[in-house]
């Protein structure tokens, strides 16, 4: 691809900026960033993923505005505001990208709450020519209580027992989002369909399992789970075969909320002490 005009790589970036952040289309944004996306923000995960998902969490009223945009080579600067992202105060954002390829390969950014008139020093507005009306000052959603995260949650669960004896498929598409993400390390993950499957799966090898919530904790749009998992496999279990012993093994999940289903979820189950006790 050949080298790009400043005029080029302003319209370019103006339309990756609309496309992830607006639009939300995150096939055609990947069109945008560099699979080797290089990440100095200290808000967002590494890489292209870390953005991404970044965004996957946060509430479908994001919308970023462009005040301003220059380029000098493959540099682009914007001045900007991210407003509707559940927080009290929209971000006026000063964004640094280089370019390379045609696609977004690094970034820097700096980031400062706005601010109302009587709040400011200078009197002056922080972005375009007037001060932010309310709707780019959203009120920030409450937290997550115990109560609320027990009901979100319970779908899940629910396909968890006796998965053979449960419509798992649509107990998942009740409790999450369709884009769910299920992360089993910090970089693999499986899509919501994928779950039910893997759920199924554990299932037909053990087809009294049983998972329990013991403790429940959230953070703000977080939750997380700690479980316990029991059973006694019938058939072949993580390549262990089935031995008529039982199992009972702690489970951690952390889950994110968007607009009252999950979102995605990290999860560590400790089978090696499962299998550990089907082998004594």
């Amino acid at each position: 691809m050949g080298i790009k005009s400043a005029e080029e790589n302003k319209a370019l970036v103006l339309k990756a900026f609309d496309t992830l952040f607006n639009k939300r289309d995150y096939a055609k944004a990947a069109e945008f960033w560099s699979e080797n996306y290089i990440q100095h923000s200290a808000h967002i995960a590494p890489g292209r993923d870390g953005l991404f998902n970044l965004i996957r969490s946060l509430p479908d009223t994001l919308r970023y505005e462009n005040a301003h945009i220059i380029a000098d080579g493959d540099y682009v600067m914007l001045h900007g505001r991210f407003a509707g992202h559940g927080r009290s105060r929209a971000w006026i954002a000063a964004d640094i990208v280089r370019m390379e390829g045609g696609r977004l390969a690094e970034h820097w950014d700096v980031l400062q709450d706005e601010v109302a008139k009587e709040e400011s020093k200078s009197g002056l507005p922080m972005f375009g020519t007037s001060f932010a009306e309310p709707s780019h000052q959203p009120a920030a959603a409450p937290p997550l209580t115990i109560e609320q995260a027990r009901m979100i949650v319970a779908p899940l669960y629910d396909a968890l027992n006796e998965p053979t004896k449960k419509d798992v498929a649509t107990l998942l598409a009740k409790a999450t989002i369709p884009d769910y993400r299920s992360y089993h390390t910090n970089e693999d993950w499986l899509t919501r369909d994928q779950l039910a499957e893997v759920f199924k799966l554990i299932g037909s090898a053990v087809p009294d399992l049983h998972w329990t919530t013991e403790d429940i904790q959230t953070f703000g749009d977080q939750i997380v789970v700690r479980g316990k998992a029991t059973g006694t496999p019938q058939g072949e279990f993580w390549g262990a075969k089935p031995t008529g012993k039982s199992f009972s093994t702690m489970a951690i999940d952390i889950f994110t909320v968007k607009n009252g289903k999950l979102a995605s979820a990290y999860h560590v189950e400790n089978w090696m002490a499962a299998l550990e006790q089907i082998g004594k």
